[in-house]
């Protein structure tokens, strides 16, 4: 029977955290996750922000994760459907490390994130599901794992495999589950050269761009649209209310194809 002193169920930004800061402190951690690698069923895009906690457990962690570029300039443009004004902020300050901000792609920085806590001494499981919780006397003692060599026992477990999570439901964690609760999002990572990215969105060398669209850039359902510039790419993409996609009968992909129609120009706004 395995044991360990924690289980974390989820490898993102949050379960990686606790993992490191366990590990690093002596604990026994393993950590599970069902994508092949951390990140890997991540769509999300966009922006990091300088955390000084962050900072704090991984010194200078600018200087070693992979991050794409430094934001210095953010920008809300409101859409009707033939209209727009925008509120556009840029400051070169910003470039300066560590940066205030940094553009990621999350497949890359879950990954390598998840990396440091198992380089500090935690345990990690890809390929995963959890199941369930094992009780033992009225306590959380472990997990029920799809695994050849079955359940994991732990004095505590940490539930961080998101906001509609079915573990933190069965635990009793968490109410039944509702789409007015929730929104989806979309996302497409088109690959541009460095040079032609800096060229239309006014930037210079590692500069970035974090631009939101609110308005008819989501056809009328409650949600927003963004843009971030990565160092060869750019992470187009849309959130919208899970409730109103099912009343309006439109599938949150054909709600991005429509996004993409009003902020097909990806330029500084006149």
């Amino acid at each position: 029977m395995d044991k360990f002193d924690v289980i974390v169920i989820g490898a993102g930004p949050a379960g990686s955290t606790v993992a490191l800061a366990l590990a690093k402190a002596g604990f026994k951690v393993a950590v599970f996750e069902r994508g092949e690698t951390p990140g890997s069923k991540n769509t999300s895009g966009g922006v990091l922000y300088y955390s000084e906690p962050l900072d704090k457990l991984m010194p200078e962690f600018w200087e070693q994760a992979p991050l794409e570029r430094c934001i210095t300039r953010n920008a809300v443009t409101f859409l009707t459907p033939d209209s727009s004004i925008s509120l556009d902020y840029e400051n070169s300050v910003f470039a300066k490390k560590p940066c205030n901000g940094y553009s990621v792609l999350r497949s890359k920085f879950d990954q390598w994130y998840s990396g440091k806590a198992v380089e500090a001494g935690a345990v990690l499981i890809p390929e995963t599901i959890v199941d369930d919780v094992i009780w033992k006397d009225d306590k959380v003692a472990g997990v029920k794992a799809r695994r050849k060599e079955g359940d994991i026992y732990a004095d505590v477990v940490i539930i961080a495999d998101g906001a509609n999570s079915i573990i933190a439901q069965k635990a009793g964690l968490q109410s039944e589950f509702s789409p007015e609760c929730f929104s989806v999002s979309a996302k497409e990572v088109l690959t541009l050269p460095s040079e032609i990215i800096e060229e239309r969105f006014n930037l210079i060398g590692n500069q970035g761009a974090a631009l939101s669209y609110v308005g008819s850039s989501t056809a009328g359902v409650e949600g927003g649209a963004f843009i971030y510039t990565n160092k060869s790419s750019i992470s187009i993409g849309i959130v919208a209310k899970l409730k109103q996609l099912e009343e309006k009968k439109v599938s949150i992909a054909e709600l991005l194809d429509l996004s993409l129609i009003h902020i097909s120009e990806p330029t500084r706004p006149y």
